[in-house]
C-alpha cells in the first residue's frame, strides 16, 4: 500500500475546460458591412435560440383532446436539459480526477461543481410536483399514442450519467429484459459505448484519489490504540449491574473495528458484500479525512466526500419521486418501455443504484471527536511535506502556463 502520495498534489494540467475562452481574431482586411448578419450574442433571443427552443414541443394530439400533453413534453425536455448540464459538470470533474495529483486549487473546482450538480438534482426532485398535476386522466388522454414502446427508460443521457457515476451492468435489477440496451436504437447504443471508452467512472477515480491520502498507516496504528483502550475500559467495568452489558458492548466494538484494522478481513467482507466498491486504502483514506475534517488540509476533501454522498441521496430521492408519480398516475399498469412500471422502478430505489454508498459506511467507524487521536508530529510532517511540495508544483504550473487560470473560481 502506498501511503506517500496524496490526493491533494498537483501535476501540470493544460485542460481545455479549465482555460478561459480565447476570442476569435479578426483579419485586418475584414470590414463590417450593413448587410452582415449581427453576431448572435448581440440579441437575447438569437443567443439563446429561443425561437428554436420554443418550437420543439411537437405534440401527438391537439389541445382539445389532451391539454396535459404539452406539460408532459416540456417537463421531460427540461429534465433532459438538466441531464445535459449535469453531464457537462461531471465530465469536467472527471477530467480533474484523472490527474495523478490534485492540488487545493483543483479541489475547490471539484467542490464547486459538485455543489452545482446537487443544486440541479434538488430542483429535479421538486420538478415531479409539477408533473403530478397532470393526473391519471390527463396522462391517459395521450399515453396510448406512444408507438414503439417510447419511454423515459430510453433516455440516453441518463444511461450515460449512470455510467459516469459508476453504476455497472451487474448491479442493475432489469428483470424484464437481459439489458436496458435492448430498448435502445443503434445510435443510442453507439453513443453510450463511445462514452464508456472516453474515461473511467467517477467511483473508480474517487477510490484512487482517496487511496493517496497521506499518513494512513500511522493513522490506523493510532486509531487502533484508541479503540483498544476504549474496549479495555469497558471490560474493566466493575459494576455488577452493567458488567455483562459493557462486556457485550466491548465485544461488538472490537469486532466492528476489526474490519478496518485488518485489510484481509476487509477484502473478504467486500467479496461477501458484492456491491462494495471502495478498496481498503480508499476506505481508510475517507475515514481519516472524516476524522480530521476540521484540519485545514482535510476540510475541502471532506466537503467533496459529503457532496458525493449528497449526490447519491438526491438521485435516490429523484428515483423515489419518479416511482411515486408513476404509482399515482398509472397505478399497476406496465410501463410503455416494456417494464413492470411501478414494480420495476421501485426496485431501482436501492443500494444497487448508489455508486458512492461505501462512503456512507465510513460513519460506522467514526468515534466522538474527543476520542480521535491527535495528529502526531510524524503525521504532521508527512502531511506538511506533501503540502509544501504541492504548493511548489502549483506555482511552477501557474508560472509556466502562460496566464493560465481556471474558468470558474
Amino acid at each position: 500500500m502506498n501511503y506517500t502520495q496524496c490526493p491533494f498534489k498537483s501535476g501540470q494540467m493544460q485542460s481545455d475546460f479549465l482555460h478561459k475562452p480565447t476570442p476569435p481574431e479578426s483579419s485586418p482586411n475584414e470590414t463590417a458591412t450593413a448587410d452582415d448578419k449581427p453576431f448572435a450574442g448581440d440579441n437575447y433571443m438569437d443567443y439563446l435560440k429561443i425561437d428554436d427552443l420554443l418550437g420543439l414541443q411537437c405534440r401527438l394530439t391537439t389541445d382539445k383532446i389532451a391539454h396535459d400533453e404539452h406539460l408532459f413534453i416540456v417537463t421531460h425536455q427540461v429534465f433532459e436539459l438538466w441531464f445535459k448540464q449535469i453531464l457537462y459538470e461531471l465530465k469536467s470533474i472527471r477530467e480533474v480526477f484523472q490527474m495523478e495529483r490534485i492540488c487545493e486549487r483543483y479541489q475547490q473546482i471539484i467542490l464547486q461543481r459538485l455543489i452545482r450538480v446537487n443544486s440541479i438534482l434538488r430542483i429535479m426532485v421538486q420538478q415531479f410536483e409539477v408533473l403530478e398535476t397532470m393526473g391519471s386522466i390527463g396522462f391517459a388522454s395521450f399515453r396510448s399514442l406512444f408507438k414503439g414502446g417510447a419511454s423515459g427508460f430510453q433516455s440516453t443521457q441518463f444511461r450515460i450519467l449512470e455510467h459516469i457515476l459508476g453504476i455497472r451492468e451487474e448491479q442493475r435489477t432489469c428483470t424484464f429484459m437481459k439489458s436496458y440496451n435492448a430498448k435502445l436504437n443503434e445510435h443510442q447504443r453507439s453513443t453510450i459505448d463511445q462514452e464508456k471508452s472516453e474515461g473511467e467512472d467517477l467511483m473508480t477515480l474517487v477510490d484512487r484519489w482517496l487511496s493517496r491520502t497521506p499518513a494512513m498507516r500511522l493513522f490506523v496504528t493510532s486509531y487502533k490504540g484508541v479503540i483498544d483502550t476504549a474496549c479495555q475500559t469497558l471490560r474493566d467495568n466493575t459494576d455488577k449491574d452493567t458488567v455483562e452489558e459493557r462486556k457485550a458492548e466491548a465485544d461488538e466494538m472490537e469486532d466492528r473495528f476489526s474490519y478496518i484494522f485488518d485489510s484481509t478481513k476487509f477484502v473478504e467482507s467486500s467479496k461477501l458484500q458484492q456491491g462494495r466498491k471502495l478498496t481498503y486504502e480508499a476506505f481508510i483514506g475517507a475515514l481519516m479525512i472524516t476524522c480530521y475534517n476540521r484540519e485545514p488540509r482535510f476540510a475541502v476533501p471532506y466537503a467533496i466526500i459529503q457532496n458525493f454522498i449528497d449526490m447519491d441521496i438526491f438521485l435516490a430521492k429523484w428515483r423515489f419521486a419518479h416511482v411515486m408519480m408513476v404509482k399515482r398516475i398509472i397505478g399497476g399498469k406496465p410501463g410503455t418501455g416494456g417494464s413492470g412500471g411501478y414494480t420495476y422502478l421501485r426496485s431501482t430505489v436501492s443500494d444497487r443504484y448508489m455508486p458512492f454508498k461505501d462512503l456512507f459506511e465510513v460513519s460506522t467507524f467514526v468515534i466522538p471527536p474527543q476520542m480521535v487521536p491527535t495528529l502526531t508530529p510524524i503525521m504532521v510532517k508527512e502531511i506538511s511535506d506533501i503540502y509544501i511540495s504541492e504548493r511548489d508544483e502549483e506555482k511552477e504550473t501557474s508560472s509556466s502556463s502562460d496566464g493560465f487560470e481556471p474558468t470558474i473560481l
